[in-house]
This record gives C-alpha cells, sequence and structure tokens, in this order.
C-alpha cells in the first residue's frame, strides 16, 4: 500500500513552496520531495528496515558563468528513525483541507554532516531503495565514516566490508589545519582558483515533514488513549564534502 501527499508549505522567507511526500509501505521507505524557488531540487529518501537516509540535490548550472546541464548530489546518513513518521503509519493519514498552506509546528535547528568519503559500491550494500535513490548522482554519493560503525550488519555481509567498499577523500581533505594553523584544504568560498581542490558548503532546509504521531485521550470511562494526529517539524541540514576543483562546487557557501 502507498500513500502520496501534496503539501502547500510556507518556508521562513515567507514563500508557499509544495512538497510531495510518498510512504511506500511495502518498502518501508518514505520520500519527500519539492522543488526550491530557485530551481534546486530536493528529494530526501528515508529506508527505515535498513536506517538510511538519503539526501539527493539537483543543482542547475547557472549559464551566465558557463555552467552547463546540472549536477546531482547524493548524501548518505544513519537515520534516526524517531525523527520521520514510519511509512505503515504514514499511510493512514488523510488530507482534510488540501489547499491549506502548512506551517511547521517545531523548528529542529540545524544538522550538519562533514562527509569522508564518496560511498562508493557501499550505497547498494546498505539500502537497495537508496542505490536506486542516489543513481544519478553516479560517483557524486557522499557518507562520513562514522556513520559506518552505526549501521546493523546485513544478511551475508561482514561489517568491516562497509569501511573497505567507500572511497575515502583524500588524506589533506580529512586534515582540520597545518603547522601554521591554516585549513590543510580551504572552504570553496575562500578560493580563488576554479582549479584547486577545496570543501564544498550545502545548505538544504526541508520546511514541513511528519516528525511524530499525536495522541489524544479517550472518555474517562475507557481512558485510553488514541491517535488523533500527526506533529510537524522544520529542519536544515549543512553538509561539507571535499571537491577535486572548485568549479565542481557548483552551490558553494
Amino acid at each position: 500500500m502507498n500513500l502520496q501527499l501534496l503539501i502547500n508549505v510556507r518556508n521562513q522567507g515567507g514563500d508557499v513552496m509544495q512538497e510531495n511526500i510518498t510512504a511506500n509501505v511495502s518498502e518501508d521507505t518514505v520520500t519527500l520531495e519539492f522543488l526550491r524557488l530557485d530551481g534546486v531540487y530536493i528529494s530526501q529518501l528515508v529506508d527505515f528496515t535498513n536506517e538510511v537516509e538519503a539526501m539527493k540535490v539537483v543543482i542547475p548550472g547557472e549559464e551566465e558563468l558557463g555552467q552547463l546541464g546540472h549536477q546531482v548530489l547524493c548524501f548518505l546518513t544513519h537515520a534516526a528513525q524517531a525523527d520521520f513518521i514510519a511509512p505503515d503509519a504514514m499511510a493512514k493519514l488523510r488530507q482534510k483541507n488540501p489547499g491549506t498552506v502548512r506551517v511547521a509546528e517545531e523548528d529542529k535547528g540545524w544538522r550538519q554532516t562533514t562527509a569522508t568519503a564518496w560511498a562508493g559500491r557501499v550505497t547498494v550494500l546498505l539500502s537497495p531503495a537508496a542505490a536506486r535513490h542516489c543513481a544519478p548522482a553516479r560517483d557524486r554519493v557522499y557518507i562520513r565514516s562514522a556513520d559506518l560503525t552505526r549501521w546493523t550488519p546485513r544478511a551475508g555481509v561482514e561489517p568491516s566490508s562497509f569501511s573497505s567498499e567507500v572511497v575515502p577523500f583524500p588524506p589533506q581533505a580529512l586534515t582540520s589545519d597545518t603547522s601554521e594553523g591554516s585549513p590543510a584544504v580551504s572552504v570553496c568560498v575562500a578560493e580563488n582558483d576554479a582549479t584547486k581542490e577545496c570543501i564544498c558548503h550545502l545548505e538544504v532546509c526541508v520546511n514541513w515533514y511528519p516528525c511524530g504521531l499525536k495522541y489524544c485521550k479517550g472518555k474517562p470511562q475507557g481512558g485510553l488513549s488514541y491517535r488523533c494526529g500527526i506533529k510537524t517539524c522544520h529542519r536544515c541540514f549543512r553538509y561539507h564534502f571535499y571537491v577535486r576543483r572548485r568549479d565542481t562546487c557548483l552551490n558553494y557557501t
């Protein structure tokens, strides 16, 4: 059983955007998609069975800067399951007023992720659903080593295999500073040479998503609580990742 919701959402700037949320009960996944006003497409997939979150970002090139086509990036992190309603609960949701513009009840703030490697072949070991989701990103799928130890072993796969399947960033990208106290690899916004390596920053805000269930008390005679709604949240993500050339950091900030 699947459910698809189209939600009108007001962002923090006051603009109204539309989110598309799909719950796939058979795959135990939830996907949230929207197009930002700047033309950047965001698609967030949560695989509950495998505890994988995959954030896909499609950035259009800016013609005036000589950037042709578009760039697809994908970031894999360990999914905090309590932060998103599970697909079976999501599939029971009903929209009473589809045209209503929604505003999240709680601001969850920022979650910062510093990638340490290209995901390589580990994506398909961790989550077939995430592998399909991130396929358009090809070699621009990023992961952090800290998460590799958090995922439970998969059937027939040694936990140590996770680390051996990723492609680590070069050592200088993983070093916080040099003996002189300056970063070994500068941030892209401070790098003037388009051919130099740097650390790219990317920010994504999900303005509205179901982050919990609400329960109401029954009549005094019964006294049992029952599910009577959802709690909604807003969260922003800040990703840091290494690029071999500054001109491949299309959205550097």
